[in-house]
């Protein structure tokens, strides 16, 4: 009887386990446009210097579940053509730095091929792939970062989904 009502237990922690990272709503390529959208129009009325910091603030509308974010999983973050981070809506410890070299699980350079796709493309915007620790899940993803210059200045913006 032990060993049943053991199982049984086991077999409920295990279907909870497995509903609850399913249940993470996730937001898609649509809503991460959106955001950048919404965040470019923020730049453009306010100013790099009031966006750096509503940007870099963790409880920002940007950042956290708002009407912008309705998800929550979005965040925002900021690179120049030198892989310069002033931005970093989930991270404050990678704030201020240049970040060119960092590298993901698998080796990629996703600020260099961010900076690639702003600074070096004819389109000035587009997605790239590597793997990151989510957030909220706490485990490292699959992640697609859709990066845009802002027009005018040595800024890029971008955002990520997690697949």
């Amino acid at each position: 009887m032990c060993y049943n009502r053991l199982t049984l237990n086991l077999l409920v922690a295990m279907t909870f386990a497995s509903t609850t990272s399913y249940a993470i709503e996730r937001s898609d390529a649509q809503e991460a446009i959106a955001l950048i959208q919404k965040a470019q129009a923020y730049l453009k009325i306010n100013g790099v210097q009031k966006a750096v910091i509503e940007f870099n603030r963790l409880d920002s509308p940007f950042n956290s579940k708002s009407e912008i974010n309705p998800k929550g999983d979005l965040y925002l973050f900021t690179l120049d053509s030198k892989g310069y981070q002033s931005v970093h809506g989930k991270n404050p410890k990678i704030r201020g730095k240049v970040m060119l070299e960092m590298r993901d699980v698998n080796g990629i350079y996703l600020i260099a091929d961010m900076v690639k796709i702003c600074f070096a493309s004819k389109e000035a915007r587009g997605w790239t792939k590597y793997s990151w620790p989510n957030p909220i899940t706490k485990t490292v993803e699959a992640k697609k970062a859709y990066v845009e210059k802002v027009p005018e200045l040595d800024l890029c913006i971008g955002t990520g989904i997690y697949k």
